[in-house]
């Protein structure tokens, strides 16, 4: 019984150590950060946030919470956001607007796309230009209307879901997964080689693992004899 009691106990304590004490966010390097703590129907996912001279940008909408909300404004500037795909234009992306202005960007050809839960502010089908070191990249295949972000300054890719990586940091056979009505396959992979002309070293993806050091090199072995 003493030790059915010290398990339930340590579990609890253990569960609260990792939901309630983990910041809102990492630095994963200069200008940049994850938004911790984040999920789509219970997997763990990836947001991020990039600082800019006159803005920060977020790739993908974070759900909402005070602390969040206190990260962003510590910046002490403009907040805009880019969805890397329709999935992730979650609700909370309404309440972002309302709470602090957030200027959400999309690709039009998922203003249809069945999990768009919000209204963006801005429906683009020129890429839009946010700074200097930041390109937009469209990477259509996983929805009509992804998009890839490219960091210049620290050669990172912010792949969204047109590629990911698992824990051994190679890319994920995606063409093995089964497809959704809004996803095509021929054009992810003709994505994935069109990524493959730009330069970047780690791949920040928004579902699986980031890929540090060796980003492009992975992909480039994944897409060989594709």
């Amino acid at each position: 019984m003493k030790m059915i009691t010290y398990l339930i106990v340590s579990a609890m304590f253990f569960n609260s150590c990792n939901s309630n004490n983990e910041p809102a966010y990492t630095k994963l390097q200069t200008d940049i950060y994850e938004i911790n703590n984040q999920y789509f129907y219970k997997e763990k996912v990836h947001t991020y946030l990039i600082e800019l001279k006159d803005k920060v940008l977020l790739f993908d909408i974070p759900t909402y919470s005070e602390e969040i909300e206190k990260f962003i404004l510590s910046f002490d500037k403009p907040a805009f956001a880019i969805i890397s795909h329709g999935s992730c234009g979650i609700s909370d992306g309404t309440k972002w607007q309302e709470k602090i202005g957030l200027k959400v960007y999309a690709h039009k050809a998922d203003i249809n796309h069945p999990w768009l839960k919000m209204k963006p502010n801005v429906l683009f089908t020129e890429m839009p230009n946010f700074a200097d070191n930041i390109e937009v990249i469209y990477t259509p295949g996983h929805s009509a209307g992804a998009i890839c972000v490219l960091e210049k300054n620290s050669k990172t890719l912010f792949s969204g879901d047109t590629f990911y990586g698992n824990k051994k940091g190679e890319v994920i056979d995606f063409s093995q997964e089964s497809q959704s009505d809004y996803e095509n396959l021929d054009n992810r992979m003709a994505s994935c080689r069109k990524l493959l002309e730009y330069d970047f070293i780690n791949v920040y993806p928004f579902h699986y693992e980031i890929i540090n050091g060796n980003g492009k090199e992975r992909l480039s072995e994944y897409m060989k004899n594709r």
